[in-house]
């Protein structure tokens, strides 16, 4: 599966079959008459095969109170060729005329038709699959695409809606008008030359991997959890920053490894790991800077190694693998700031697992006993916050604490 570089800039996305998935967005979202926006076009291919794309941009003909207006497009109808698994943003300028009124919330919309190709396999799944290990849009790019309000607000099926706010006044027209166009965000090339990286620096990778102890990774995943999940909103409790850093630092040592289904020198991080070091090899000397760069991908292993020993432990259904996979995506996204966080992403299944794995996993000078104790007071607080929707997130920490308790139990652990 090649990795879901639209997700990087959309939380939402409209999935056409099994072939491309698609957001919209605009910009600039506010104009005056004669100054062309572009409506902007994510389009991500979920193949292996060049794909036909056919799209019809409709601009209001009259406003609200039903009065004329025009939006010039130059080719209102576009045909383009989204060459196999890139994902790409097509520019589509609009320009305001006179008769059109100022007023906010003109309705812009792009229809999405796609050809399957011949012989195709699908590439992606419809969550979007695992993040990039590094994007090759330089941050400056990044930074401006992700201010972009993209999103997949269907209006009509294949149909993707947004709105633009004309404000009064008329601006010069530009001297050459823009032309639609097309632009490569991440290209099958990028993905060979990024796992020819990973493959040259893998060895590297591996050394760096094995000298990640408990000692050197503890403090600054602790300070790094904190600092994340305070600055997307939900600021942790001691105790659960505790339980998710234990998640953490399982994928980060042994832990995918030992568990079926997974592979540290498959996981997220690793690969983003050997990017790194391909291209920074003193990064790998800089503890914090590792942690921080190597952070959403940990949380995206974790995540997914989560939900498989937390329903190892209770037999919780979490969904199939798409389902995980589009869950671990969007609490990345929250956590970057991309969506909104919610207090599930705490729990499900970070913390979850953290718990699983108590006694297999101890922190450096850590109370095991004492651990559970600031657990419970955290569950505590959190069930006044919570609605009714949470107790069953609730009935499983419950559950695993009493499984937690009789494995430091078994293992004679004396109490604090």
């Amino acid at each position: 599966m090649y990795p879901d570089v639209l997700g990087q800039l959309s939380e939402r996305r409209l999935t056409i079959g099994d072939l491309v998935q698609c957001a919209l967005g605009i910009f600039p979202a506010v104009t005056a008459l004669d100054r062309p926006v572009e409506a902007l076009v994510l389009l991500q291919n979920m193949t292996n095969r060049p794909l036909a794309l056919r799209l019809l941009v409709k601009t209001p003909t009259r406003d609200a109170a039903g009065q004329p207006a025009l939006f010039f497009t130059p080719r209102p109808r576009l045909a383009l060729t989204l060459p196999a698994v890139e994902c790409g943003l097509v520019h589509i300028p609009i320009t305001p005329q006179a008769p059109t009124r100022p007023a906010p919330g003109y309705p812009i919309v792009v229809a999405i038709e796609a050809t399957a190709p011949d012989r195709y396999q699908v590439v992606r799944p419809p969550s979007g699959g695992p993040p990039p290990s590094l994007l090759t849009i330089s941050p400056t790019r990044l930074a401006v695409l992700r201010d972009i309000a993209f999103s997949a607000r269907q209006v009509a099926p294949q149909q993707l809606g947004t709105m633009l706010d004309v404000y009064p006044g008329r601006l010069p027209p530009l001297d050459e008008p823009p032309q639609p166009r097309y632009e490569a965000l991440w290209t099958l090339s990028d993905f060979r030359q990024e796992e020819q990286q990973v493959a040259a620096s893998c060895d590297d990778a591996l050394k760096v991997a094995r000298a990640l102890s408990p000692a050197l990774l503890y403090v600054p995943l602790l300070e790094h959890t904190n600092a994340v999940f305070a600055e997307a909103g939900m600021p942790l409790h001691p105790a659960e920053a505790l339980f998710i850093v234990r998640a953490l630092m399982y994928v980060l040592q042994e832990g995918l490894d030992l568990e079926q289904g997974f592979s540290r020198e498959e996981s997220a991080w690793f690969k983003r790991l050997c990017r790194l070091l391909a291209t920074d090899p003193d990064v790998a000397h800089d503890i914090d800077r590792l942690i921080s760069l190597l952070y959403s991908a940990a949380i995206y292993d974790a995540t997914m190694l989560g939900f498989y020993v937390v329903s190892s432990f209770t037999n919780a259904d979490f969904g199939d693998q798409a389902e995980r996979t589009d869950y671990a995506t969007r609490l990345v996204a929250a956590l970057e700031g991309r969506a909104p966080i919610r207090l599930e992403h705490i729990y499900v299944p970070l913390v979850l697992a953290g718990v699983a794995l108590h006694g297999r996993v101890l922190l450096p000078g850590e109370k095991p006993w004492q651990s559970l104790i600031q657990l419970a007071h955290a569950r505590d607080g959190r069930i006044d916050l919570a609605d009714a929707t949470f107790d069953e997130v609730f009935d499983l920490l419950n559950l695993l604490i009493d499984k937690a308790r009789r494995l430091l139990t078994d293992l004679r652990i004396p109490r604090d």
